[in-house]
């Protein structure tokens, strides 16, 4: 019995399945993001949560290092930030509308485990939010454009499947100008060439 222990325990020690390492991979990449996305402040303090889409493409600069162009999509429901007419509850301006942004990422892929990583964020660019849901002069049913930046925590797994790797994010921005913070939550599907 102890030599079978002992045969059975050096065969674990042998190499990897298909005899190569697992490693994941770096390099170009696409992602595709599907999840909720809200707001918060305005008078009813948030909206409802509402779909969200996101497309990217990366590179991963190094095996910790990665940047990334992201084209994101979401809606505010029912939360008014252009204040109420007097002596009602109706928002002055539009209290629906979308959320487009685009923006530049990087991410820090912090090794977990072998096939896991912690991904923290920061992000940057621009977004426009149509109808405007602040004053603006002029037509109230034009949009708006303005800056944000947001932080963001996800993690990654180096699925079993070469090429993908599966994720959530939860990523923070902030509107700069309409003063806007916004919030989405999404699982990540990420192929890399």
């Amino acid at each position: 019995m102890v030599a079978a222990l002992a045969v059975s325990t050096s065969a674990l020690a042998g190499p990897p399945p298909e005899g190569v390492e697992f490693k994941p991979r770096r390099g170009f990449f696409t992602e595709t993001d599907i999840g909720m996305f809200f707001t918060l402040g305005g008078e009813n303090t948030y909206s409802n949560a509402q779909s969200y889409l996101q497309l990217g493409v990366g590179y991963d600069l190094t095996e910790t290092i990665s940047l990334g162009l992201h084209f994101g999509l979401g809606s505010s429901a029912a939360n008014c930030f252009a204040g109420y007419l007097p002596d009602s509850d109706i928002c002055a301006l539009s209290d629906n509308f979308t959320v487009a942004f685009g923006d530049m990422t990087a991410a820090y892929h912090v090794r977990m485990t072998d096939r896991l990583y912690l991904t923290p964020k920061v992000a940057a660019g621009y977004t426009r939010l149509d109808p405007a849901p602040v004053d603006v002069e002029g037509d109230p049913g034009r949009s708006v454009n303005a800056l944000n930046a947001g932080v963001g925590i996800g993690i990654e797994y180096g699925t079993m499947m070469d090429h993908f790797s599966v994720g959530a994010d939860f990523l923070a921005r902030y509107v700069i100008g309409p003063n806007i913070p916004t919030f989405a939550l999404f699982p990540r599907v990420k192929y890399t060439f």
